[in-house]
């Protein structure tokens, strides 16, 4: 495989780390009713509690910039761990505004979301909100251009590539895959079951050692590297040691673009790449218009 990109510095590869905080939002969309159930609620809650502000410690303990996925919903609720992930020098990117399925909401009203949940995080941070993930659902038919129009630049929701690239509105999309997120190892929860068919939790040295694998790949092939963490299932007290030594070794090569999403996205516009017309999001993009 031939490298297509070449990183800022003479840069070997790029990582992004990026951390969901969704305060149970993502669960409640799942179960409206956990809410008043206190104990599979704390769960979730957790992340506030302690899993913010563990994971904030890490990072400035390694000098690292993250991008943080926030729903807008929570600028009211939780605005002030808002206020210490800002006054950190973190990215703050949007979630939705409730972690709501936006595929499933007229046009109309989609629009309207995402303007209120980007003026929200916006006001409890001060800072200008540029990236988006899609909270749950498919991607809507049209939707890069209406995370356009509501002010956005960026995307890191779709898992179609290895490099970030853009979509042909304009929009850059900073792919991520599931084998380096926390959720798929971590989450779970006896009733309401997360997941579905429980037994989860697997050993923790088996997940660093597929972080660590994934990262050594990345850095062989020059790619850029998206490791998604969520406060309540790794700002626990044994899990942030993986993040830890994730990063520590991740340090221990000097030829790493340490990045949040807005620098991978303005390098990516530098680069102009546009997909081929085999790529995932062209063949998707037409599938959709054909339905």
């Amino acid at each position: 495989m031939t490298h297509r990109f070449h990183w800022p510095e003479g840069k070997t590869c790029a990582v992004m780390i990026s951390i969901a905080f969704d305060d149970g939002l993502d669960a409640t969309a799942r179960a409206p009713d956990l809410p008043t159930r206190e104990k599979s609620h704390s769960v979730w809650k957790y992340g506030a509690a302690r899993g913010v502000d563990r994971m904030l410690e890490c990072l400035d303990a390694a000098d690292l910039p993250a991008t943080w996925f926030l729903p807008g919903a929570i600028a009211r609720t939780q605005g002030a761990a808002v206020s210490r992930i800002s006054a950190a020098q973190h990215e703050i990117a949007c979630h939705g505004w409730g972690t709501e399925r936006l595929d499933q909401i007229p046009v109309s009203e989609r629009a309207a979301l995402l303007s209120r949940a980007r003026g929200a995080l916006q006001e409890a941070s001060g800072q200008a909100v540029r990236g988006f993930r899609l909270p749950y659902g498919n991607w809507p038919v049209d939707f890069a251009a209406q995370l356009l129009a509501a002010g956005f630049g960026w995307s890191h929701t779709l898992q179609g590539d290895d490099w970030p690239y853009l979509h042909p509105e304009g929009i850059v999309e900073i792919p991520f895959h599931s084998e380096t997120e926390d959720r798929p190892y971590f989450q779970f929860n006896f009733a309401p079951a997360f997941p579905t068919g429980l037994s989860r939790i697997p050993s923790y040295e088996g997940v660093l050692g597929n972080w660590i694998a994934e990262f050594d790949a990345c850095h062989r092939y020059g790619l850029c590297l998206s490791v998604l963490l969520r406060p309540e299932w790794t700002g626990t007290p044994g899990r942030i040691g993986l993040m830890r030594r994730l990063i520590a070794h991740m340090r221990e090569r000097d030829d790493v673009w340490f990045a949040t999403g807005s620098e991978v996205a303005e390098w990516t516009r530098t680069q102009g790449l546009y997909p081929e017309d085999n790529h995932p999001l062209n063949v998707y993009s037409r599938y959709l218009k054909e339905a």
